[in-house]
């Protein structure tokens, strides 16, 4: 029962069910610990950790599917989300075959970097349709916290159910 994932369908199918999870935890819980308009976005971390894991191409699809979940269960335009979450997905992935990743501070600094760019790329889109969105900054510094916060525990559980024992932080997608 504890296998590690080996196959490209296995880590499929456990990041889709972990993007479905963290659309459930936001739907159900995350909004309720809003403060100043800030919220935890654990879809953004599920797409952070594809990205970190296996490169830009598997975090912008995560990206895709876990922003089109997350419009889908908003009930927002359909698309706002996605495209932010694509971004930040090939980012990441793009980004983390150039960083050295040893750090255990590494999963904070991705957040953290990554809700910024996720909410000002959600409110560029939104600009450009027409859709109204107002990014404050301490919403914006809470949601960093957020996800700061819980990026670590995201990572390694993500690690932990996929089998593999790494002792400090995401290994480099350049190790593949």
């Amino acid at each position: 029962m504890n296998r590690p994932v080996r196959t490209a369908a296995g880590r499929v199918a456990l990041y889709a069910v972990a993007l479905w999870v963290a659309v459930a935890v936001e739907g159900a819980w995350a909004w309720r610990v809003s403060w100043l308009g800030g919220t935890l976005d654990p879809v953004l971390l599920v797409v952070l950790a594809a990205a970190l894991r296996y490169g830009p191409e598997a975090g912008a699809w995560a990206g895709l599917a876990g922003g089109l979940l997350q419009d889908l269960a908003g009930g927002g335009p359909l698309g706002l989300g996605a495209v932010a979450k694509l971004v930040v997905g090939y980012g990441a992935g793009t980004l983390a075959r150039s960083v050295l990743l040893d750090s255990p501070l590494a999963p904070c600094a991705f957040a953290a970097t990554a809700t910024v760019t996720s909410r000002l790329v959600d409110a560029a889109v939104a600009a450009v349709v027409g859709e109204p969105v107002l990014v404050t900054a301490a919403a914006l510094l809470v949601s960093v916290g957020y996800n700061m916060a819980v990026a670590p525990v995201v990572f390694a559980g993500l690690r932990r159910v996929e089998g593999r024992s790494v002792a400090r932080g995401v290994p480099p997608a350049r190790a593949r």
